[in-house]
């Protein structure tokens, strides 16, 4: 040898490019906070006192809502 370090000259194998498949949206491809709680266009406001149903307004949870017929906060079902 001449006094130069030769060692660790090796040749990898690897390719550097990632062969998955994505990034996943979660439970069910739902994101986040998947399932009924999740909230959304789509679903009904029910009082829990007299039974009084309504469509959920979107961007406004159940729970802000006041039943008009008693008063009672409502719930999304």
């Amino acid at each position: 040898m001449n006094g130069r370090n030769q060692g660790g000259r090796g040749t990898g194998g690897g390719q550097g490019q990632g062969g998955g498949m994505g990034q996943g949206q979660g439970v069910g491809g739902r994101g986040r906070m998947g399932g009924p709680s999740a909230g959304g266009a789509v679903g009904t406001c029910r009082c829990p006192q007299c039974g009084h149903t309504e469509p959920h307004e979107r961007g406004v949870p159940c729970t802000q809502v006041k039943c008009p017929q008693c008063g009672t906060s409502m719930f999304r079902e």
